[in-house]
């Protein structure tokens, strides 16, 4: 999250500790989450600010233990390796005009730092207690005084809140928590009731899971269950799905048959015995048949007339967005629906400030209006009003939502076709997963197994790295290169400008010098004989370097917009992980190696479910099922940055089923 920023950070916090450091080198097919840093000069003296925002992330040890952030801080180094390696490198990056930053947003925050991953320094000179690849961004003072990270934060709406502390940090952060947002704190943890807490999109219910997970961790460890409906809404809360969770399989089998299974297992079976809290997120995919079922199992297997034989259940969501998946001779019905929600609910609390939006509060009367499916003749007018091109300096789409992924792909494949220039593939490394069910279960992670980018292809960054750099940070790739060339080139030039096209063609080029000899090709010719001659001799020595590099290593560089701040960064492969919760220590979790990057010119409804885009358009002409419009259209941030087509109160559609239940519950 930006500094300065106000809103609320996701449920896509839930990232976390990494290992120590052992070495400078950026270590492809291993977790690297990176540590940025800010190196300038103060007389001889080099100060450098290391600050790991990792986020949330359980221990690899046998207890559990949980952070959702490190830092650190390391400064005044006096290396003199360092002393020529620091110099001044700025990028004059266009001025984004984009409706959404003042004048004085972009006077200030327009410059452009290239980052960097420093592998030629001497790992014993630099005592650190993380396993961390260092991003390096090197600033003059006058450099740092102009950049406004965060630009101008607005105001919350008032209201009364206190600290709640991160129990589990070593290092703690403090999160802010609402007074409404305290309150399922208190009656989950506290007053141990089974809680089912709702809002709509962008009212912190995912900041709410994580401080309750952190908390019952906490008090019970391993004994809390943390699930989601499906493999990708688990892994948005690095949980697991309610099946995996449960061991239930598919859970089709009758409630005895299932029983008896889980009985047979000692392992199952002490994991249902020793359960204290039950957490569900998504409520609203879960199909109430199922909540019954697994309601009347958790009471036959630990032998207990009460309400899920005793366990503590926790239920979010919102029954506006995504419903249960059924079909037409079996239409599924929601939770609230179910037998048993009435007797295993025992408070509903419902969140009703909202965060995502805040400082936008004509599209938040817009998108609650769409929600409870109140749409005036008014409201539909200021959502036509919104059907109208998006143009951005920096050349960053907005990110078009489509129902099905096969859209999303085809969209997605045909935006990366069209680009000129030369396809590189990154193939995921999977490991811990040798049969076809660990398999199928990365295959549910937001990182792709295969991703193919170019040379301009608009990415979303997928995983916390630092405080800035966050997933749903929007780029362009600018060229590729491997971590010791990168950190070559930044300390070869004196300045790097993404607008001199001379220059981008020389570092475009520079890919394919790694690792090769060959003759040049006539367009590579071309442009060498264009370098101009005070930077011959810089390039030749950097093509020479590159032939003694290795095309394995090659990683995307990266151009971020931060809310108007641009900052290009070499992005490394990190872990990802389907859950973090070890039923034993001797058990290896499946784990995918990754780049944490997709093509970002489309995603799915389904995919965005939780995510926060900057810049977002829609068109509704399309095929939309029950709550997808609204999912789609509360990812936006403000009216400037949404793009809507084809909008018309008939083609939005609402659950009366579920008006009626939130009417019930006496939040209407």
């Amino acid at each position: 999250m930006v500094k300065g920023d106000r809103r609320q950070p996701g449920i896509e916090s839930f990232f976390g500790n990494p290992a120590r450091l052992r070495s400078f080198e950026i270590p492809i097919g291993r977790d690297a989450n990176i540590v940025n840093s800010k190196l300038q000069r103060q007389g001889s003296v080099l100060s450098s600010n290391t600050d790991d925002d990792a986020g949330f992330e359980e221990e690899a040890d046998d207890t559990f233990n949980s952070s959702m952030d490190t830092s650190m801080e390391v400064s005044n180094f006096r290396n003199s390796n360092l002393t020529m390696a620091v110099k001044k490198i700025t990028n004059s990056q266009k001025k984004n005009s984009s409706k959404s930053n003042n004048t004085s947003n972009n006077n200030n925050n327009n410059n452009n730092n290239f980052s960097n991953n420093n592998s030629i320094l001497n790992e014993n000179e630099f005592l650190l207690n993380k396993r961390e690849v260092p991003s390096l961004k090197r600033s003059s003072t006058d450099l740092l005084e102009s950049i406004d990270v965060g630009g101008q934060a607005r105001k919350l709406p008032k209201y009364k809140s206190r600290t709640v502390t991160n129990l589990l940090s070593r290092n703690t952060r403090d999160t802010i928590l609402s007074e409404e947002q305290l309150e399922v704190i208190e009656s989950v943890v506290k007053r141990r009731q089974n809680v089912f807490y709702t809002g709509s999109a962008g009212t912190g219910k995912s900041v709410v899971l994580r401080q309750l997970v952190q908390e019952l961790r906490a008090k019970y460890r391993e004994n809390v269950g943390v699930t989601a409906p499906t493999g990708l809404a688990a892994c948005n809360i690095q949980g697991q799905t309610i099946f995996r969770f449960l061991e239930i399989g598919l859970g089709k089998d009758p409630v005895d048959i299932l029983v008896t299974r889980i009985r047979k297992n000692q392992q199952k079976f002490r994991k249902w015995q020793l359960l204290k809290v039950l957490i569900i997120d998504e409520i609203s995919m879960v199909n109430g048949d199922l909540f019954d079922k697994l309601e009347e199992i958790a009471r036959k297997v630990r032998q207990s007339p009460r309400p899920f034989g005793g366990i503590q259940i926790v239920c979010t969501g919102d029954f506006f967005q995504l419903p249960p998946v059924g079909n037409r001779q079996n239409p599924a019905k929601f939770c609230f629906q179910s037998k048993a929600w009435s007797k295993v609910i025992e408070r509903t609390i419902v969140l009703k400030t909202v965060f995502r939006q805040q400082g936008d509060t004509e599209l938040i009367d817009m998108l609650n209006a769409l929600r409870l499916g109140n749409l005036t003749q008014d409201i539909v007018t200021k959502f036509q009003a919104l059907k109208r091109d998006l143009v951005y300096d920096d050349g960053i789409e907005a990110t078009e939502l489509f129902p099905l992924r096969e859209e999303v792909c085809r969209a997605n494949e045909w935006r990366l076709k069209n680009l000129p220039s030369d396809a590189i593939t990154f193939v995921a490394t999977d490991n811990n997963a040798s049969n076809e069910a660990s398999r199928a279960l990365l295959d549910q992670l937001m990182c792709e197994k295969v991703i193919t980018l170019k040379e301009g292809a608009q990415v979303m960054n997928i995983k916390n790295v630092d405080e800035e750099l966050v997933n749903g940070s929007l780029g362009t790739v600018l060229f590729f290169v491997t971590p010791n060339l990168y950190v070559k080139i930044l300390t070869t030039y004196d300045e790097i400008d993404v607008n001199d096209e001379q220059l981008m063609s020389e570092l475009r080029l520079l890919r394919h010098r790694v690792g090769s000899t060959e003759e040049w090709s006539e367009k590579h010719k071309r442009v060498v004989e264009n370098v101009p001659a005070s930077r011959r001799s810089k390039f030749e020595a950097l093509v020479q370097y590159a032939a003694q590099d290795s095309k394995d290593r090659l990683l995307p560089v990266v151009n971020f917009n931060f809310n108007g701040r641009y900052e290009a960064k070499i992005v490394p492969k990190h872990e990802f992980k389907l859950d973090e919760s070890k039923k034993n220590a001797n058990e290896l979790l499946p784990i995918r190696i990754q780049l944490p990057l997709i093509l970002a010119w489309a995603m799915s409804i389904h995919k965005s479910q939780g995510q926060t885009l900057p810049r977002v358009k829609i068109d509704l002409n399309r095929s939309f099922e029950n709550g997808q419009a609204y999912v789609a259209l509360s990812r936006a941030v403000d009216k400037d940055n949404l793009k809507v087509t084809g909008f018309s109160e008939h083609k939005v559609k609402t659950s009366e089923v579920v008006r009626r239940f939130y009417e019930s519950i006496g939040c209407l």
